[in-house]
Order: C-alpha cells, then structure tokens, then sequence
C-alpha cells in the first residue's frame, strides 16, 4: 500500500516523497493539490476521506497510509 500511497503523492505533486515528508508544512502540497490527491485515493481505494479530516490525513504520506489501512 505504501508504494501506492507515493505514486499517487509523486504523480500528483510531480516530484519524488518520501513518507515522512510533512508536505503540507513545508508547503509541497496545498489545497488544490490535496483535492488532487484525495479524488486519486478514492479512485484507486474505493474510499471517501472526510473533508474534516483532511488536512491531517495528509500531513505526510505515512499517515495517509495508515488511515488506508485503518478504514479501507
């Protein structure tokens, strides 16, 4: 799962993440790119993020991870 969770960062920000990058802090990602990235993970997992919780959920692509394996 964790290889899936960096192509859809890696072709949605078009540039190479590691996991424990914090993308939203330093800037990498902003609210359009997370818009990307969250219509991407419902498209390849078949889930819904709440719009609440997501800010935190892409914090990093670890945590996106682990909320994957949490609720998919």
């Amino acid at each position: 799962m964790e290889q899936k969770v960096l192509a859809i960062f890696e072709n949605v920000l078009s540039r190479k993440v590691a996991m424990n990058d914090e993308l939203i802090e330093s800037d990498i990602l902003d609210s359009i790119t997370a818009v990307d990235i969250v219509l991407e993970v419902q498209a390849e997992f078949g889930c819904a993020i709440p719009p609440t919780d997501i800010a935190n959920i892409l914090k990093t692509p670890a945590m996106l991870t682990a909320w994957l394996e949490e609720n998919v």
